[in-house]
């Protein structure tokens, strides 16, 4: 009769235990945090038997905000709930908010598979409880552009060759270097000018991004001066927000001057458009005043005409899918994945990255994604091919565009809003 109880027992608790329903948690420290620092997102799954695989978490990407998955973020614990101690998994994430707003994570669910004693394991998708985060511009650094902030940030001009001795003919390396203490290298902008040097042949090469840390961006230029002379070669200055001393700080890179020996270019070509005679010049004037005069009243209205036009232009799904068609050709992953998803945000609302990729890509589309991910947010040994995403994504466009979602492409927030 003992044995029998035992073996009762242990029937009812395991038929307790299969009976119980996965637990899922979601909290975020701080709720409220600076622009271009981070908030931790911690979720924790109980289930009342043992895992018995890996659970199924979603992507928690936001549209304006990096997510990423830090080394060594997820690990066991064990819950009392009720009579019953459950294992559990804690992973947390860390967000970082691009913009001042309120950024929700809703309507998602992690799959878990637990043991299901005398029978096969379960799978259930369980909802993940609703959080926000809110993010703020620091008081004080409204006026950054870009925005940048972290620990520190530090700028140089290193140059490869011989500055001492340079004929034409002749090359040298500039390598402007931005080093950032405390965020990801996403959020260091494009360091190297727009150079336009008479005499002189400028290539660039693709910027070098590491996250570090520090987080690291350098970009190379290569010049191969076809002529003598003086060159102006311009430093860089950037603000940022100190995140310890909170306070606007600035970064600078000096620039310099290269002497080069031989023979000058050729001079730019002289102006040979006829000089105006007085009386053409009066009544050029005259003609001028009489215009000013009587659009002056029309050219604000017809501005402020222009300028909704464009910010509508520039809040539309197309014209987001171009830029993020200029990023990918760029062959900057961070530039390109911070384009894909500025346009995910634009589709029909509640479509993630994840799920457009599932809908309407494929396996390859899905695979390059993941590539272009794990190229950001960790180190790799692989990294995306931006050409194939790009193809890819044309296609995928495509497939969404037939199926009827032109018209459900997300509406245009009112440009002045009461």
């Amino acid at each position: 009769m003992r044995v029998l109880a035992l073996m009762i027992f242990a029937l009812a608790t395991s038929a307790a235990l299969a009976q119980g329903q996965p637990i899922v948690r979601a909290t975020v420290s701080p709720e409220t945090v600076n622009v271009g620092e981070s908030a931790e997102l911690t979720v924790t799954i109980l289930v009342p038997t043992w895992f018995t695989r890996p659970s199924t978490y979603p992507s928690f990407e936001l549209a304006n905000a990096i997510t990423r998955l830090p080394a060594d973020s997820s690990y066991n614990i064990r819950e009392r709930i009720g009579n019953e101690s459950w294992p559990g998994i804690v992973r947390t994430y860390e967000i970082y908010p691009l913009l001042g707003a309120t950024y929700r994570l809703s309507g998602l669910s992690i799959e878990v598979t637990y043991a299901n004693p005398g029978g096969d394991p379960r799978t259930t998708a369980v909802r993940i409880p609703e959080v926000a985060i809110r993010g703020q511009v620091p008081a004080g650094a409204e006026s950054l552009e870009p925005y940048i902030a972290g620990q520190s940030l530090s700028l140089r001009l290193n140059i490869e060759g011989e500055l001492d001795s340079l004929d034409a003919g002749d090359a040298v390396v500039l390598e402007y270097v931005a080093e950032l203490e405390g965020l990801p290298a996403i959020f260091i902008p494009p360091l190297a000018p727009d150079l336009q040097l008479e005499g002189v042949s400028i290539y660039a090469d693709v910027p070098d991004v590491e996250d570090g840390p520090p987080a690291r961006r350098s970009e190379k230029l290569t010049l191969v001066f076809d002529a003598g002379g003086e060159f102006s070669i311009p430093g860089k200055e950037l603000e940022y927000w100190n995140t310890e001393s909170n306070s606007v700080e600035t970064a600078a890179a000096e620039g310099l001057v290269i002497s080069v020996a031989g023979p000058a270019g050729p001079a730019p070509a002289a102006d040979t458009s006829t000089t105006l005679q007085w009386p053409r010049l009066i009544a050029l004037l005259a003609g001028s005043a009489a215009l000013l005069i009587i659009v002056w009243r029309g050219v604000p209205a017809l501005a402020r005409r222009y300028r909704d036009a464009a910010e509508r232009r520039r809040q539309t799904e197309h014209y987001a899918f171009t830029q993020l068609m200029r990023a990918l050709a760029s062959g900057d992953n961070a530039t390109a994945y911070h384009a894909l998803l500025h346009w995910i945000a634009r589709l029909t609302p509640g479509t993630s990255l994840q799920s457009f990729v599932s809908d309407y890509g494929d396996a390859s589309l899905s695979a390059e994604m993941a590539a272009l991910s794990a190229s950001i947010y960790r180190d790799a040994g692989a990294s995306a091919d931006l050409g194939r995403i790009k193809r890819k994504l044309k296609a995928a466009r495509q497939r969404y565009l037939g199926r009827g979602s032109r018209r459900q492409v997300q509406s245009l927030p009112p440009l002045n809003p009461t």
